[in-house]
């Protein structure tokens, strides 16, 4: 019998916590709040994991984060300009400027540490 597969969209990260070893993550959405330019956060579960998963997983979004910056996709803090996108709309718009990779390598474990 093949395992099925699932895809889970997360818009955003709440608090993070750990107790017992295992690190929480709240998962939100971002909805408009009552008054202009407000944003009201909605508690959509929880990702539960071992805390040796998540610095593995942490480890892994910093190198994904690193060949960004490489190939000019984001910048870091100080080397931004004053254009540099604040609102969430400013960043999807700034990352859609870019054209994703379509290959088929999605094992970036196997890549060398720096």
């Amino acid at each position: 019998m093949e395992e099925e597969k699932m895809d889970y969209f997360i818009e955003d990260i709440g608090n993070i916590s750990i107790n017992n070893g295992l690190v929480r993550i709240d998962c939100v959405r971002r909805t408009p709040g009552e008054n202009e330019g407000e944003v009201t956060l909605q508690n959509k579960g929880q990702i539960v994991l071992p805390l040796a998963s998540f610095i593995r997983i942490q480890g892994a979004f910093s190198r994904a984060a690193d060949e960004m910056v490489e190939r000019g996709i984001l910048q870091r803090r100080g080397e931004q300009g004053d254009d540099t996108p604040t609102t969430d709309e400013e960043v999807t718009a700034a990352l859609d400027s870019f054209e994703a990779d379509s290959g088929d390598d999605q094992d970036t474990g196997a890549k060398s540490k720096k």
